[in-house]
């Protein structure tokens, strides 16, 4: 028996590539109550995977479009749901799948369309809420400045703004309030002054 940090001297080779050199890496939310204790990890398509991602240096691939379809290897042109009886007989064909079968677990859905979410690595405005005490700033505001009805309405946001990581400002919605945000077109850099947004 090996335990997690032992198995991080080795690497492996990607079973879909002739990748030799696929690291293995340990995270605290990988748990072997939910599995066998051993995933996958891809930085490109989730939140707790990109931030290992970084932790260790790996790559930020993102081979999925915004359709939800590979845009690069053997399946480009798949939707990546359709693809994956495809990939599990390419691996029996190969002799690399040992063993498969159904299990069930949670896995976020979209609250509109009901359709399974595809997590994608893409560039964000984000505030930060804890740069030049902004989070201090905004629980005072929330103590002194603020009448609240109802009054429990005062806990609620003081919990979250307490609890609340960098804030994402950006949506990729076709509808809403857009970010004024000016690049220069000479030099590319962000034009953030107030009076050329008014």
């Amino acid at each position: 028996t090996l335990t997690g940090e032992e198995l991080t001297q080795f690497v492996y080779q990607h079973p879909l590539s002739d990748k030799n050199d696929c690291r293995v890496v340990t995270a605290d939310y990988v748990t072997k109550e939910d599995g066998t204790g051993l995933v996958h990890t891809a930085p490109g398509h989730g939140q707790d995977d990109f931030q290992t991602g970084i932790k260790y240096g790996l790559e930020t691939l993102m081979p999925v479009d915004d359709r939800g379809v590979y845009t690069q290897g053997p399946y480009t042109g798949e939707h990546v749901f359709k693809a994956n009886p495809q990939i599990i007989e390419r691996l029996q064909q190969e002799g690399k799948l040992l063993h498969t079968e159904d299990v069930v677990h949670s896995y976020p859905h979209c609250w509109r369309c009901k359709k399974p979410i595809i997590f994608r690595a893409t560039q964000q405005w984000f505030l930060k809420i804890d740069h030049d005490n902004l989070r201090g700033k905004l629980k005072e505001e929330i103590n002194r400045n603020i009448q609240w009805v109802p009054e429990s309405g005062k806990e609620r946001i003081s919990s979250m703004v307490a609890g609340r990581p960098d804030w994402c400002l950006s949506r990729q919605r076709y509808w809403g309030v857009p970010i004024p945000a000016l690049k220069h077109k000479t030099n590319g850099e962000y034009i953030l002054s107030s009076e050329v947004i008014k």
